[in-house]
């Protein structure tokens, strides 16, 4: 198989590595949001196959670098129970994908994750334990919104950022809630051959951009304070509330 570096030099290509750096960037400082960033570019370029599974394997392979260095600060108390209900509340998201309406039911949770931002934004916090039970319901909430509305995120975001576990701990959940949520989904996708042997060699030119992008975006977060991380994670919030609100 020879690497195809003509038609890798393009101007979409170029388009497609800005776009990965930014959204690299963003991954690195704030732990989620690069998938929010590439995908509605990379769906005009590739088309809506290509673009999930190019996406999801460009998040995979970050992170496996991201976890190892953030293992050790992982809330895995918290995020365990919250994985396992997430995979078995896929079924309840799918019947409430069948039976509400899609369009409603997406703009009424943007709009909720939307007050969850500006919450998040004037600071308020919940310094009470997290419990099981509640780990349990935003797990079960974030799979159903998963299968039913692609929101899944939000709500485990709204969660860790507003619990009393510190940043770096929130940050490293997230970061390995994306790493968990995807392997499954992206080794299903290569395997069905949603990638090509191009779009595979594409998505291996991104790669180095993409990583080096998430290193600067580390570097960014151990450089600044608590207060800028969580304006930060906020303001993205809020921007993929009205994003999708409007979409």
């Amino acid at each position: 198989m020879n690497f195809p570096l003509d038609d890798l030099l393009t101007v979409e290509s170029l388009i497609a590595v800005i776009v990965a750096v930014v959204a690299g960037v963003t991954r690195g400082f704030t732990g989620f949001g690069s998938s929010l960033i590439m995908a509605p570019v990379y769906a005009l370029m590739y088309g809506p196959v290509v673009t999930v599974a190019t996406v999801l394997l460009l998040e995979v392979a970050v992170s496996v670098d991201s976890f190892t260095r953030i293992a050790k600060i992982i809330p895995w108390r918290i995020m365990i129970p919250m994985w396992i209900m997430a995979w078995l509340a896929i079924p309840l998201g799918t019947w409430i994908l069948f039976v509400a309406d899609a369009e409603i039911l997406r703009r009424v949770i943007s709009a909720i994750v939307a007050g969850l931002a500006v919450l998040l934004m004037i600071g308020w916090r919940y310094h009470g334990p997290q419990r099981l039970i509640t780990n349990l319901g935003v797990g079960t909430m974030s799979g159903a919104l998963n299968a039913s509305t692609s929101l899944g995120g939000p709500p485990l975001i709204f969660y860790l950022l507003s619990g009393p576990s510190t940043t770096a701990a929130a940050r490293a959940g997230m970061i390995a809630n994306v790493f968990i949520v995807s392997i499954p989904t992206v080794s299903y996708l290569v395997l069905s051959g949603a990638l090509d042997s191009f779009a595979l060699w594409r998505t291996a030119a991104l790669f180095p951009f993409f990583l080096v992008a998430t290193q600067i975006g580390n570097r960014m977060f151990h450089a600044s304070g608590e207060k800028t991380y969580r304006r930060a994670s906020s303001w993205l919030l809020l921007v993929v509330a009205v994003g999708t609100f409007f979409a």
